[in-house]
């Protein structure tokens, strides 16, 4: 288990904090995120669901899973703690952390309410994890994955659903992965579901199945998110127009981009841009 990157972030409201803390992203294919929020209150949008955000409650994002932060209330800024691992499934401790995790998210438990003294240990694994000792960066490995097991550690896990658990984590489909590099690269065009298909070797029906169980999702929803994640960046960053940018990626018109980008981030890209735009 390796943590990437660890932040603090106090009493969220606007401007050039939430642009970058806020922002509508994904991370990589062995990449999860935990955030636990402390305090305030807004809303946590992870792919295609909206979740109330309130103090002492832990959200986890998976690999490619689409999240953003959205603050509701000026008056109850949210602050949290966010950490960014990277699992490796060839490792037995960090194999067990997954089937753990794996066993809540089967039952759609989004949203861990933890105790409230959980903040001390969330403040230790922060600083130990930016400490530049090796020694120290090595103990919040292993502070955060007993914190994996103090928090999804309840039952015991089936001999079945430690196989699902391998399949669907532990070893990414090579057609998917091909598939998103596809995407990556295509931003900016206009590709179907057959197209990508086709060009990987397989029926469209069986592609489309392979997707949905890697990673939730149908090819051209994930398409589409992606399309949405590279034009929020373009909202906050320039000052070019919302047209302009429906144009570059690809959409109909800006209507039709409005519209699926307020289902992607909650916000409209005007009110995005408002919202997440830095002020110098």
């Amino acid at each position: 288990m390796n943590i990437k990157d660890a932040v603090y972030v106090y009493r969220l409201v606007g401007g050039d904090r939430l642009s970058w803390h806020g922002r509508y992203h994904t991370h990589g294919p062995n990449d999860y995120e935990f955030h636990a929020f402390l305090e305030g209150e807004g809303a946590f949008l992870l792919n295609r669901k909206r979740y109330h955000i309130e103090g002492n409650r832990l959200f986890l994002t998976r690999p490619r899973e689409f999240h953003s932060i959205l603050p509701e209330a000026l008056e109850k800024p949210i602050s949290y703690y966010a950490f960014l691992f990277e699992i490796d499934p060839d490792i037995p401790q960090d194999q067990k952390a997954l089937e753990l995790i794996q066993v809540k998210e089967q039952q759609q438990q989004k949203g861990i309410t933890i105790e409230g003294r959980s903040r001390f240990l969330l403040e230790e694994l922060y600083f130990l994890s930016r400490s530049k000792e090796s020694a120290q960066k090595q103990a919040a490995e292993y502070l955060l994955l007993s914190l994996i097991y103090q928090w999804y550690g309840h039952g015991n896990l089936t001999m079945e659903s430690q196989q699902t658990t391998q399949t669907s984590l532990f070893k990414q489909n090579k057609h998917v992965e091909r598939a998103l590099q596809i995407m990556e690269k295509s931003i900016q065009e206009k590709i179907n579901t057959q197209d990508l298909a086709e060009e990987l070797g397989l029926s469209e029906e069986h592609f489309i199945r392979l997707f949905r169980k890697s990673l939730g999702m149908s090819p051209f929803q994930y398409f589409t998110r992606l399309k949405i994640e590279a034009a929020s960046a373009y909202l906050v960053e320039s000052f070019m127009p919302i047209k302009t940018i429906s144009d570059y990626f690809g959409f109909e018109n800006p209507f039709h981009f409005s519209r699926i980008f307020k289902k992607c981030t909650g916000l409209s890209p005007k009110d995005y841009r408002k919202t997440y735009t830095q002020r110098i």
